[in-house]
């Protein structure tokens, strides 16, 4: 069973067991929560996005780690006049785990 859902904005594939890193959580490292704004449900080839049924669905998540990203570098420059500018920055991540995609079993 696969789920498509939304996180830190921007909108993610996941299936249990799956190991993501995302811009950094309120959570800390070893804590679990819960999400309940799935997009879409996938199980057994059947892609669902009824949101009826998606409505009762959740995803929980465990947060393994924080880290930081991979540095990026913005370097602008104007020909003629001398001006040039360098500057980078790295994004903090949490990586999580997917621990259970959860739903009811009356509308599966």
């Amino acid at each position: 069973m696969k789920a498509i859902i939304c996180l830190s904005g921007k909108q993610f594939h996941v299936g249990e067991g799956d190991v993501l890193e995302v811009f950094r959580l309120k959570q800390k490292k070893g804590e679990q929560f819960t999400i309940v704004d799935v997009v879409a449900l996938e199980k057994d080839g059947i892609l669902t996005t009824d949101k009826d049924i998606l409505k009762d669905c959740s995803v929980t998540l465990e947060v393994l780690d924080e880290k930081k990203g991979e540095k990026i570098y913005v370097f602008k420059k104007k020909k003629k006049t001398g001006y040039s500018r360098k500057k980078g920055h790295r994004d903090f991540l949490s990586v999580i785990k997917i621990v259970r995609i959860q739903i009811p079993d009356a509308k599966s």
